[in-house]
Parts: C-alpha cells; structure tokens; sequence
C-alpha cells in the first residue's frame, strides 16, 4: 500500500494523538500504534485504517456502538475520526498478552475456560445490543491483560458477519481453552493453534474425548455451538449459562440423568432471556508468565474488556473523550496472520536521568565542547547543549573525527525501546550506539566508545527538529545519541540538542 498516505512516528493526530511506536500491522491497511493523548498524559492505543472514507465505515460504526455501550468487559473508546485519507480510532493502551500465546503452551483448567469465555460473551452481547457484530473471535483477538480484565479487541462489522456467526466462534474459542486446537467448522484466518482432530464426518471430537478432566456437561454444550443443525443462545445467555457451569465446575447438578444428547437452550430452559451478570466477586486473573517460561499460572480469571471494538463510558473512562459519535462517521479492518498479531506488551517507560547521567564524546575532537551537556535532560526546551561551529557538515573534515556524541547512563542495562532527540533546527545526521561499560572520560575513552559499541539504530537524516530513533530490543546500559552530521547553521554548520528522552522497557 504504498501509495496509500499513512501515519509515521512523531506524527500528531487530531492535534493531541503522538504516535510513538508502530505496533502491528505489516502494511499501510491496517496499523496498531502506540501513542500519547498529549492532552492528557497517557498511552493510548490508535488502531488506523487506510483509506478512510466509504472503507472504513462498518469498523466506525462499531466504535460508534462500543463507546455507547456500557458492560464491565470493554476497554474505553477514546476518539474516533475519519480524515479520508485514513481513519483512526483512539482506545485505552493495554499491557498483556493474547489468550493464543497461553494456549500454545497448553489449555485452560474447565473452571478458567468457561469463566474467560463468559467475560468474552459479555463484550459480544453489548456489540449485539448496539447492532453491531464482532466477525474475529479468536483466541488471537482475545487479550488478557495485567490489570486483570479479558479483552476483546477488533470488532469487524463487516457486511456478512451474523450474531449467530459471533455465538459459533464463542463456542470454537471454548472449545480452544479448553483443547489447546481450534476446530475448524468454525472458518477464520490462521489462529495460531492447530487443527482440532475430527472424526470420519469431520466433525471435532468431543473436548472430553481430546483433554481428559473436561465435564461431560461442558463437552456437550461446546458441541452443540459447534454444531449447526442446532439453534445456538443469544451471547447474553451463553454468558450466564457458561458461569452457572463454572460455579459447578463444568458439571450439571442432574448430570446422572441428563440425556445423551442436549442443545444448550434445553440446558438453560428454553427461551430464557436474561443479561451478562457481572463476575463472580473476589475473581483473580489469569497470571501469564512470559514466554520463555514452560508452565503459565493461572490464578483466576479477568474482568473482561473488548479491545477497540468496544468502550465503555466507566467511572475510569474520560467522558469527554467519548465524542458524539454518529452513525455516518463510520471503518473496516482487515485480518492479520499470527505473525502481525496485535499483543500489547508493557508500554516503554521513560528514563528517570540527570545531570550525572551525560556525558559529550569527542573522538577525534579537542574535547573543548563538553560544556553544558546536562541541559539536554533539565526538561526545558530552551536550553540545550550545542557543538561549535564548523565550516563543513562532516564536522569540517577534521582527519580522524567521524562524529560527536551524547553518553547516557541508564545506571543498568535495560532494553532500549526509542529515544527521542529534540534539536533547535533540522537537517543533521544521527543515530544510537550502545555498550555495556564506560571506557572513561578520556579521549581514549571516546575513541574506544566510538569504535566498539554496537549500533542500535541507524543514522538518518532528520527532516524535523525532533527525531525519534527506535532501538533493537537490545538490553544497554550506556547509549549514545551520535551526530555524524551537522545541520546548517549561521555562518556554518552546528547542532543544539534541546532534550533527550529515553524510552526503556
């Protein structure tokens, strides 16, 4: 999609929306951003879609209807604005992981499963309500977050899509949780999960038959939203119904007699209409233990909330964030593959630095421009450090000096996720180094720093005069903001460096 005009980082939008860091999303179609509401001082999440307009309608009309709707197991809904050439909606920022990630290393205890699902069902019965439709459900599209809340996240709505479509995929992600497969009577894109076994007419065994502890009960009932021949609930009434099982543990009190064969509105008593509860008090979350961990720890389960599909209007949620929507300003996703999942890890953090914490490096150089350096982390764009003034951009061509740097001491190593660099005026060359010891502040030093640290991000050319340089994911102690090219300046070429911040996880 390149010819299609998409965002980049530093870029403001609606005048209050930085993006920071680019997500998900491998093209210009469909992005995840991490940004900032400048306005008010928090992360957000900004899921845009290119273009906007005609495009994009069905996926805005379903943030129109999730920031009306008001259920515990949504995520808030900031902002949502179609510019044309792009539409973007503004939702809280989530720190998790995806309920596929646990489940490649194995299934939910029954108790947990129907417990995450019902929080899922709440989300999709306040979509219904609004007369929207998810159309993703997913193990992939369901977060679990550190904050204790299940997530759904991308509401589809696109034409085609069927509440009766949204209940089927409920139950395929039961049958998930509780299996570690995803059967594939349920159609979607590339769950991450394999195959569930079948039997001779390609039907999925029974959860029961494939993990041993599942609850007939449980078993029968995820078969039967499996199974189109039969009516399945609204997702209101799966919600209650799956938490009555959980109260049991899966079993229903008149299992010893119950018939071989039930439709999950026989187990509720037909034609029951009732709303999501809310979870069980004193319900824990999911413990998700990073990934290089074998085992994950479940230690209950979230209160739900749907990802941008969804918000709620909450006593956490910002009324006047939540925009009058209308009907007409209405966008579409497309679906990723695993490899473009959208997992939300923590949020970078910015550096607590001090005058301590900088240092110039001048290989090559005099060492006589060292002076002042710690107005680059005082947080006042007024100040700042600058270089002298040389007669060629290449600090005039002086044998043996390549550049000239800022040294910052993190205090211990930390994984850089960017840093930003604000300069009085644009035009120079700049990129990071890392190490992880100080050779000295020395000449030798410089020069050792210069030639043994490894680069973190490549030199570019700044167009502005901030730039922001995304790190490797690589764990430094010490990082270098290094100029290999001065701007254009009054009878010369020179830098000022304003601010430095580093962004760290």
């Amino acid at each position: 999609m390149s010819s299609v005009e998409v965002p980049s980082v530093g870029d403001l939008l609606a005048e209050r929306y930085r993006l920071e860091e680019h997500v998900g999303g491998a093209d210009g179609h469909r992005q995840l951003w991490r940004g900032v509401d400048v306005l008010l001082h928090r992360s957000v999440a900004v899921v845009l879609r290119s273009p906007g307009g005609d495009d994009a309608a069905p996926t805005m009309t379903a943030a129109v209807a999730a920031s009306r709707a008001h259920v515990d197991s949504m995520v808030d809904v900031y902002d949502a604005v179609d510019e044309g050439r792009f539409a973007y909606v503004v939702r809280e920022w989530v720190n998790g992981s995806s309920l596929r990630h646990v489940l490649q290393r194995q299934p939910l205890q029954p108790t947990h499963a129907l417990e995450l699902v019902a929080s899922v069902a709440d989300a999709v019965a306040a979509l219904h309500e609004g007369g929207v439709t998810h159309g993703e459900l997913h193990p992939g599209s369901v977060l679990l977050s550190e904050d204790d809340r299940v997530m759904v996240t991308e509401p589809r709505n696109e034409p085609g899509h069927t509440p009766v479509g949204d209940v089927r995929a409920l139950g395929a992600t039961l049958y998930a949780c509780l299996t570690g497969t995803w059967p594939r009577v349920v159609p979607t894109e590339d769950t991450g999960l394999p195959d569930a076994a079948t039997d001779e007419w390609g039907r999925p065994l029974d959860a029961s038959a494939v993990t041993t502890g599942v609850p007939a009960s449980l078993s029968r009932l995820t078969g039967d939203l499996l199974d189109a021949a039969e009516a399945p609930p609204s997702a209101a009434e799966l919600a209650v119904e799956l938490r009555e099982l959980a109260e049991t543990g899966g079993h229903h009190v008149d299992d010893a007699k119950a018939p071989s064969k039930r439709g999950p509105l026989e187990v509720m008593g037909a034609g029951a209409s009732v709303k999501p509860e809310v979870p069980p008090a004193g319900m824990k979350r999911l413990a998700i233990i990073a990934a290089a961990c074998a085992a994950v720890i479940f230690t209950g389960v979230v209160t739900s909330a749907l990802v941008w599909g969804g918000g709620e209007d909450g006593p956490d949620s910002t009324s006047e964030d939540s925009l009058g929507l209308t009907g007409d300003d209405v966008v579409t996703e497309d679906s990723e593959s695993p490899a473009d999942e959208e997992t939300e890890v923590a949020a970078p953090t910015e550096a607590d630095l001090g005058s301590g914490d900088v240092r110039v490096i001048d290989p090559g150089g005099d060492r006589t421009e060292l002076e002042g350096v710690d107005a680059v982390v005082d947080g006042n764009a007024s100040t700042g450090w600058s270089t002298d003034t040389y007669n060629a951009p290449e600090f005039g061509n002086i044998s043996g000096k390549d550049g000239m740097g800022i040294l910052v001491d993190l205090g211990e190593e930390m994984e850089v996720a960017s840093v930003r660099v604000q300069m009085t005026s644009a035009g120079g060359t700049i990129g990071l180094l890392g190490g992880a010891e100080d050779p000295g502040d020395s000449s030798e030093g410089d020069q050792s720093i210069a030639e043994n640290y490894s680069v973190l991000a490549e030199p570019v050319e700044d167009t502005d005069t901030n730039i922001e340089l995304q790190g490797r994911g690589e764990a430094t102690r010490y990082v270098v903001v290094w100029v290999t090219k001065l701007p254009p300046s009054s009878g010369g070429y020179k830098i000022t460096i304003s601010d430095i911040n580093v962004f760290v996880r």
